[in-house]
Formats: structure tokens, sequence, C-alpha cells
């Protein structure tokens, strides 16, 4: 299974992946802002923008997942992704190779979000996730829509990652 973890900048994405593969050894996360750096660096010199809008960022992002999602039980991806075009061709690509994919979205109010950015020890990218949150609130309700949301105002990170897990394991439960 793959188990896509969406949200908006600063709600804890990275967090909950950290905690879940402590927490369980056949889980393993795969970043795939990583191929956005590169892309960046590279192809980005000559076509300015954002990276999830290069067609290579997608189809490699689409290929290394399916190769991490081999033995990782679940592979979890945790990847902003607010435009519905670029998830469904995300989460479609890694079905169209096989894989189970979910969506989780951790969702958080405009307060909390805020609240959260603004106290993060890693104040470098503050001023630029503060400047997503309205992109994020754009998108929120048809992203909600997607699979599953947990909502993450009230909880702390252990919190969200409990429930993770219970979702990842009604998931499990489902027939197939």
């Amino acid at each position: 299974m793959i188990v896509w973890i969406n949200g908006p900048f600063g709600v804890g994405k990275t967090t909950l992946a950290k905690e879940l593969c402590r927490r369980d050894p056949r889980v393993r996360a795969f970043d795939p802002e990583r191929i956005g750096w590169v892309l960046k660096r590279t192809v980005g010199l000559l076509r300015p923008g954002d990276y999830q809008d290069l067609s290579a960022w997608r189809s490699a992002t689409v290929t290394a997942a399916a190769w991490q999602a081999r033995g990782a039980d679940p592979l979890i991806v945790p990847m902003t992704v607010l435009r519905a075009p670029v998830l469904r061709e995300l989460l479609d690509g890694l079905r169209g190779r096989g894989h189970e994919v979910r969506h989780l979205l951790l969702d958080a109010s405009a307060p909390v979000l805020i609240d959260r950015v603004e106290s993060d020890e890693d104040d470098g990218p503050q001023v630029w996730r503060l400047d997503q949150l309205g992109a994020y609130l754009t998108a929120r309700h048809e992203l909600r829509r997607v699979d599953a949301v947990l909502d993450t105002d009230d909880l702390d990170a252990t919190e969200v990652a409990d429930g993770a897990e219970a979702v990842i394991a009604a998931w499990r439960a489902q027939p197939a």
C-alpha cells in the first residue's frame, strides 16, 4: 500500500512520516521533493516555476515511488499537492503500476496553521509557508473528498500518528 499524506505546508506531514517509520520498521517514507529539488536546479534554470508543473517531476515521482513501495508496508509519501489534476495523475499513475494507493489529508484550520508555522523552530520557510495558506484553503474542500481526512487542530504529533495508524488499519481491513 502507498499512503499519500497531503495537506498544507506546516501541518506536520514530514513529522508524521518520521513517526510512522519510527514505530514500525516495515514502514518506509519517500519524499518526492528531492526529485523536485534536482529538477528545479536543472530544468528549472530554463523553465522557472513550480516543479509540480513539470511532467518530468510527475513521471519521475510515480516511477520512484512505485519502486520504493517494493518491500514497504506501507510506503508513506508526505507531499503537498493542491491541484486536483496533478494529484489524480500521481495517484492514478501509481495505481496503474499495480499499487493500492490511498490519500490521507492532514487538515488544520487557518489559525492553527498560522500558529504552527510561526512557532516552527525552522523559521527559514515561514514566510513562504504562510504565503501558500490561501492556495490550500482554496483547494481544501476538494481535497477533503479524497479517501480520508484527519483533522489535526486539537492533536499533538503522537495523536496524529495514532489517528493515521487507525486510518491505515481500517483501509487494510476493507475487502479487496
